[in-house]
């Protein structure tokens, strides 16, 4: 039998007892029939704040702080999850801090979870697609988490409904964009329960993969970027001066940093108000801008002109 266990989020249902639907399995239904009732089920689950059976396959850097951060924020709990991983130290890592997971391989996700987190790189993605043949169907969500895996590539391989979730280093805080890509047999009411879901611990925002590069760099990749200017204007400060200490430097930075963020957040301004704020005509602020007016777009462009093509160049020898 296929169950599809819908459990309760800590925030309204966690204390009720467990409501768990069964349906008759889809190998003995239409594929049409078998993926209705799914959704119907789906959107049940969702109208009552529970969800079902998740998996996930790779516990790494990003599949590893997407269900750390589910756990968290009360979206999953334990018992509700299955993980795999290629080496068994980080999933046995999981396991201890969150009691209750079910260790498993690639295969028994699938045969056990509606739907199922793909965190793995593109040519792992094929080795798990393999070991996970003959128990993936259509009436499972499938995600995966690699820019570089063409939708359409991924729903020609399994029968599943496919997307595409790009997360960020920012949910770690329950904040920031979780991109969404959405496959063709993805309907309106798996994307409300994804969202509603990924809504919890980020701002979900669903894009055509046309758009990918460019917003994944912006908010997959913008993270270690703005961290890395923050790093080298901090450094290049302390070498223009023996005085300022690397301590100070950082303390300086990072400060007026998380300042600035709250000018967006709490003033309401944007980029240009705060620019215009600061760099006074004749002020330092405004030549240091001009120096990096003649510097900054070109680099902006070059990163990415060539994040794409690399891209592009992956997808071209990507078999799944």
């Amino acid at each position: 039998m296929y169950s599809d266990s819908c459990a309760a989020s800590r925030s309204t249902l966690r204390q009720e007892p467990r409501t768990v639907v069964s349906v008759a399995s889809p190998a003995s239904l239409t594929q049409d029939l078998a993926s209705k009732i799914a959704s119907g089920l789906r959107l049940f689950c969702a109208s009552l704040g529970v969800v079902m059976n998740t998996g996930f396959i790779g516990i790494g850097s990003m599949g590893g702080m997407l269900v750390r951060v589910l756990f968290r924020a009360g979206v999953l709990a334990p018992q509700e999850v299955w993980a795999a991983n290629r080496s068994p130290a980080k999933v046995n890592a999981l396991a201890a801090d969150f009691p209750g997971i079910h260790i498993a391989s690639a295969k028994q996700v699938a045969a056990n979870c509606d739907l199922i987190f793909l965190c793995v790189s593109a040519t792992d993605a094929a080795v798990a697609l393999t070991q996970m043949d003959g128990e993936l169907h259509s009436a499972q969500l499938l995600l995966t988490t690699t820019a570089a895996i063409p939708l359409r590539l991924l729903e020609n391989r399994v029968p599943c409904r496919v997307a595409k979730l790009i997360p960020s280093i920012t949910q770690e805080v329950r904040a920031g964009i979780a991109l969404l890509m959405y496959g063709s047999r993805f309907t309106p009411e798996d994307r409300n329960l994804l969202e509603s879901l990924l809504g919890r611990i980020s701002k979900t925002v669903a894009i055509t993969e046309s758009l990918a590069r460019p917003a994944i760099g912006l908010a997959s990749g913008g993270p270690a970027l703005l961290a890395y200017l923050l790093q080298s204007m901090s450094e290049e400060a302390v070498r223009s001066n023996a005085e300022l200490s690397p301590e100070l430097a950082r303390e300086l930075v990072q400060e007026t940093a998380g300042a600035t963020m709250r000018l967006f957040s709490e003033a309401n301004m944007t980029t240009e108000q705060i620019i215009r704020r600061v760099a006074a005509p004749g002020s330092m602020s405004e030549l240091a801008l001009e120096i990096l007016s003649d510097h900054v777009p070109q680099a902006w462009q070059t990163i990415f002109r060539k994040t794409g093509e690399r891209e592009s160049k992956a997808r071209e020898s990507l078999v799944l």
